[in-house]
């Protein structure tokens, strides 16, 4: 599958925390990935976009909320490659349009706002397709569910390859299903002996399971493989109350992230994530493994989200 060109994310070691739990900890730096400000999105993008724009499509659309990383990427990307993108945006919550830097971020580029409720979105997705050009116009599920960005996922394993010999355990954030399911296709390729533990931000294992059955098997599809999720232990313990939502421990463990590693992480994905890893490897059953976390971005949230630091 073709891409645009771009250049591997580093891995970096953690010394304080691998000291604090008694392992070999590294990261997986996709919040560095070096386009539209980065993040596991852009990754993705760059194989959904990539044979829009060989093609001749000349306009996206696409929906999200305002907090998005994703609406951020790819209205950064639809800039960047000439391409004109019609945005279905909702929320439940108004005041969003005002707090998210991601959404301000959108706001600059030429990007066409179409606002509705959430359970208007399917509608008014079916309005604006019938009245754009079929031909030129095409249509991007939100979020980057595809199987471009599943396969993405499963080359940055590859790509990871490359970069360190030795993995026991793989810990990451699972929103979508999207990232996950590419990550634990792509390590018992390349990574056939280690766990991946996905940490919820949003759903119990019970909502989640057949999303990522559905992407298996249309990446197994593409592929001729007969990969599944018997490498994966899910974690849905770590929600902090759901979706963007926080918890005193999970704020501290950031500031702690930040202040002793350098390495910035959001409440929404990341943090609840590495917040879940952190829990895990302190009843020391993880000792002495090697052991990489994925950083998949998120910055801008943690910038929008910063009263939650006020706890």
């Amino acid at each position: 599958m073709e891409h645009f060109d771009f250049n591997p994310t580093p891995v970096s070691y953690m010394p304080y925390f691998s000291d604090k739990y008694g392992v070999k900890l590294h990261v997986k730096r996709d919040d560095l990935f070096p386009s539209a400000l980065g993040g596991s999105k852009s990754r993705m993008l760059q194989y959904i976009l990539y044979p829009l724009v060989k093609s001749g499509i000349k306009t996206i659309v696409t929906a999200g909320g305002p907090c998005s990383n994703f609406n951020r990427a790819i209205a950064l990307l639809c800039a960047e490659h000439k391409l004109g993108l019609k945005l279905v945006s909702y929320t439940d919550n108004l005041e969003e349009y005002d707090t998210s830097l991601n959404n301000y971020l959108v706001s600059l580029t030429d990007c066409e706002y179409i606002y509705c409720s959430k359970k208007e979105v399917p509608q008014v997705i079916d309005d604006v397709m019938s009245k754009s050009d079929e031909k030129l116009t095409y249509f991007i599920y939100g979020g980057g569910k595809s199987l471009c960005g599943i396969f993405a996922y499963y080359e940055a394993v590859k790509e990871l390859n490359e970069q360190i010999s030795e993995l026991d355990s793989l810990f990451v954030a699972c929103g979508t299903g999207t990232t996950l399911t590419g990550i634990c296709a792509g390590m018992q390729e390349y990574f056939p002996k280690a766990k991946v533990y996905g940490i919820s931000v949003a759903r119990t294992w019970e909502n989640e399971k057949s999303v990522l059955e559905e992407n298996m098997n249309c990446l197994n599809a593409y592929l001729g493989t007969n990969y599944d999720f018997s490498n994966l232990s899910f974690h849905d313990e770590f929600l902090c109350g759901g979706y963007a939502q926080s918890s005193i421990e999970q704020i501290s463990l950031i500031k702690e992230c930040v202040s002793k590693e350098g390495m910035v992480i959001d409440p929404t994905y990341v943090g609840k994530a590495f917040y879940g890893m952190s829990a895990m490897l302190s009843d020391g059953q993880f000792k002495g493994e090697n052991i990489l976390f994925w950083n998949t971005g998120g910055l801008i949230n943690l910038l929008s989200q910063k009263k939650c630091f006020d706890l």
